[in-house]
């Protein structure tokens, strides 16, 4: 049984309208398989992306009849092929009534990644845990008048919390079969909460995948889980003007258990650099990596931390 298989970390556009995402995203899909992909992983929030909270949640479906899924679910069907994406999801049956009261209520919707098997069938879906409320200071801003006690006023918290709804389930890692393994779901933002990547470790993976569409503040720092946890980390991402109101960083990432980077693609400022126009959608791109599951096992071996990590909780209250 081979150990080895090649996947797709896959970076797009998405824009407003949903049947032209599906399209770019089913183009991209194509060009990897055809390049040899077992596995294809787009970008968070890849069957759009819009300006307002109206049209987040005009445009979002249940998974039950997903416009978008439904087309990807075709898709790895015909191609025999694992892919993995990033949509927005109203809340369905099986959720209960205080969630579809907050979802109408707020017009909010769950950030949600999805994978699918080569069968066509939506095998499991994770809701992202952790939104992006953060307050980002603007270097090029003059400060803010101090508040009438002297004191210097807190910059407001704004994001994700105002359109989409929390998840609150860690799913279990996704075996994608031979040479990719267990794959482990998280969404962007969650790539700075590590409880949650010791916890999808713990429970098998040997892979964490990071969809993302990174701002253009936050886009550039975020890639150390490799090495801490000793797994693959795919990170496929959004590029580029998506709307007047947002654009996304790009850069999308690949690094191996040992921490050294398998592949990466370019930033909205490597395109402008490159002639491109940073005003509108960057084109898809994408680029292939070899999974290894012995590399895996090597370096868990020669770095067993699994074993040298003190679980002990009395150890580090003591330590504080």
């Amino acid at each position: 049984m081979s150990t080895t298989a090649k996947v797709a970390i896959c970076q797009i556009c998405s824009t407003d309208d949903v049947q032209y995402n599906l399209a770019i995203s089913k183009d991209i899909i194509r060009q990897a398989v055809g390049a040899g992909a077992k596995a294809c992983f787009l970008p968070e929030a890849a069957d759009f992306i819009v300006a307002t909270t109206e049209a987040c949640y005009d445009l979002s479906q249940p998974l039950s009849n997903h416009t978008y899924t439904r087309g990807l679910q075709d898709l790895a069907k015909e191609l025999n092929v694992w892919i993995a994406s990033g949509v927005h999801e109203l809340p369905g049956p099986e959720d209960d009534e205080a969630i579809e009261s907050e979802s109408k209520q707020g017009k909010k919707v769950f950030n949600t990644y999805v994978a699918i098997d080569p069968q066509g069938e939506l095998v499991t879906s994770y809701r992202k845990i952790h939104l992006f409320d953060v307050a980002l200071k603007n270097p090029t801003a003059p400060p803010p008048p101090p508040n009438p006690d002297g004191s210097l006023p807190s910059i407001p918290r704004r994001g994700e919390s105002e359109r989409m709804l929390a998840g609150n389930k860690i799913q279990d890692p996704v075996n994608m079969g031979p040479g990719i393994g267990n794959v482990g779901l998280e969404i962007c933002y969650d790539l700075r909460f590590p409880e949650m990547h010791g916890i999808l470790v713990d429970r098998g993976a040997g892979t964490l995948v990071f969809p993302s569409a990174f701002t253009l503040k936050t886009g550039r720092d975020h890639w150390a889980v490799a090495i801490q946890f000793q797994v693959h980390v795919l990170a496929p991402a959004q590029a580029g003007t998506h709307n007047a109101g947002r654009v996304s960083w790009g850069e999308s990432l690949a690094f191996s258990p040992w921490g050294a980077p398998l592949g990466r693609l370019a930033s909205i400022d490597d395109y402008e650099k490159r002639g491109g126009d940073r005003s509108k959608p960057m084109p898809s791109s994408f680029f292939l990596i070899d999974m290894d599951q012995k590399l895996i096992n090597e370096t868990r071996d020669q770095i067993p931390l699994s074993f040298q990590k003190r679980r002990d909780g009395e150890l580090f209250l003591n330590l504080r």
